[in-house]
């Protein structure tokens, strides 16, 4: 991480002087987000993380950029750069709310409505082909199988969560045959990477935040992965054996101690024959 003592320097260096953060904002994947007045005034995020280390911020970058051009709402990126061996990706602060503090108070319209949006955003990011399977600028993979496997030796810890992971793809790693293609995955979409914002009397989707997890990945990824969350298209009901391993597979990946994480990890576990 960068320090606070560096954080004054790197934001001269990227944005020119006058520049001054603002205060801390959350953030999870390894990258320190901070609250940004810029040099004239303007509103913006930055997120930093040593040069080399995931998160990757300027692939990350590239994510969004090829998602809004696809027409998904994202941030506008000011500049993404390493400056003394720190990555810096620096956008425009978009005004609203996390739709995972919105929805729990939205009336049914509302939800229909926001509901409608992420869809349509599910559907632009399927547009969006990648050249094969794996990291996003890295030599793509020809097999779907092979790039989930490795990304999944990346991402879950070790112990018994990457056991389970490894065990679930040697029972179903035969449904993942790269039918459909590569395309252009968020990798972490739920309720918090959603801001909506006022519209008449509800609320309206804003922008979709957060590509560090990016990857170029089957056209279901995104929509299994959602389908976990309250408040996003989809529904755990619905999962074939292709979401379930999906949602199996990022249950797996955050050591997250709550009920309800626990619940689906235990409950997709059992779906799919993986003792845990």
């Amino acid at each position: 991480m960068t320090s606070e003592a560096d954080v004054e320097g790197v934001l001269a260096a990227v944005l020119g002087p006058g520049a001054r953060t603002d205060g801390a904002l959350p953030g999870d994947g390894g990258a320190t987000v901070r609250a940004v007045i810029g040099a004239g005034g303007e509103r913006l995020v930055v997120k930093t993380a040593p040069a080399g280390d995931r998160p990757h911020l300027l692939r990350a970058a590239r994510a969004q950029a090829a998602a809004g051009a696809a027409g998904v709402p994202v941030p506008r990126t000011v500049v993404a750069r390493v400056v003394a061996g720190t990555q810096v990706h620096v956008t425009e602060r978009v005004a609203g709310l996390r739709w995972s503090e919105a929805h729990p108070h939205a009336d049914d319209a509302v939800r229909l409505a926001v509901l409608a949006q992420l869809g349509d955003v599910l559907a632009r990011l399927r547009t969006v082909a990648q050249p094969g399977f794996g990291e996003l600028g890295a030599f793509p993979h020809p097999s779907e199988r092979a790039a989930l496997r490795e990304r999944t030796r990346g991402r879950v810890p070790a112990g018994w969560r990457l056991d389970a992971a490894e065990r679930v793809l040697d029972l179903l790693d035969a449904r993942f045959d790269g039918a459909g293609g590569a395309v252009l995955v968020h990798g972490d979409l739920h309720h918090a990477s959603v801001l909506v914002r006022p519209a008449g009397p509800g609320w309206e989707l804003a922008a979709v935040l957060d590509w560090d997890s990016a990857w170029a990945g089957p056209v279901d990824a995104d929509g299994a992965r959602a389908a976990l969350w309250h408040g996003m298209p989809g529904s755990p009901a619905d999962a074939d054996d292709r979401a379930a391993v999906q949602q199996l597979l990022w249950c797996l990946e955050y050591e997250d101690a709550s009920a309800r994480h626990r619940a689906d990890t235990v409950r997709l576990a059992t779906r799919l024959g993986v003792p845990l």
